[in-house]
């Protein structure tokens, strides 16, 4: 619920104030030095963000499966004999398109809200260049970065677009008779 609820922001600070002030497991600030320490420093921001978009793609998945599993498709597969294990396989198939629709939208939010944890947090990286080019001023790389995020969410949705000919045989069969 809670990470339904707070924006990624909000669960940053909660997570900062929990566990680098009152119990100081992890650190504050900063990407660390070396590669067990920069993974030990991305722990709280990579939470802080997989927090709602985990629960986001376990409700969309849950949502899909079930409706799936009430359609005439799987009666039909639970009449012929076939096992309930065989009948999830081809509920969560047939449930896919809304499942990778659904993931690509939540991938595009995590492009915007990497920038924001990530200033949050202190680490180096495109937020942090972001921040100084607003505060500083610089219009060119404000521009810069926008048009980089911009197409960064351009080629995911190209990207989920194209998957849907890999997944559903009759999104192929319509692109082929056109």
């Amino acid at each position: 619920m809670l990470g339904l609820s707070a924006p990624s922001f909000a669960l940053a600070i909660l997570l900062l104030y929990l566990f680098a002030m009152l119990i100081p497991i992890f650190p504050v600030y900063g990407g660390g030095s070396g590669a067990l320490d920069t993974l030990w420093h991305l722990v709280l921001p990579a939470v802080a963000l997989a927090a709602g978009i985990g629960a986001i793609l376990q409700r969309i998945t849950r949502a899909a499966v079930l409706r799936e599993l009430q359609s005439d498709a799987t009666t039909f597969a639970r009449a012929r004999g076939i096992g309930e294990r065989e009948v999830r396989r081809i509920a969560l198939r047939s449930a896919l398109i809304p499942i990778v629709t659904g993931a690509g939208l939540i991938l595009t939010f995590i492009v915007g809200g990497t920038i924001i944890v990530e200033t949050v947090f202190a680490l180096p990286g495109i937020g942090s260049l972001l921040q100084e080019a607003v505060f500083f001023k610089d219009l060119p790389v404000v521009q810069a970065v926008t048009l980089l995020v911009a197409a960064i969410i351009a080629v995911i949705t190209i990207a989920v677009d194209l998957s849907y000919l890999a997944l559903d045989p009759r999104v192929r069969t319509k692109e082929l008779s056109r």
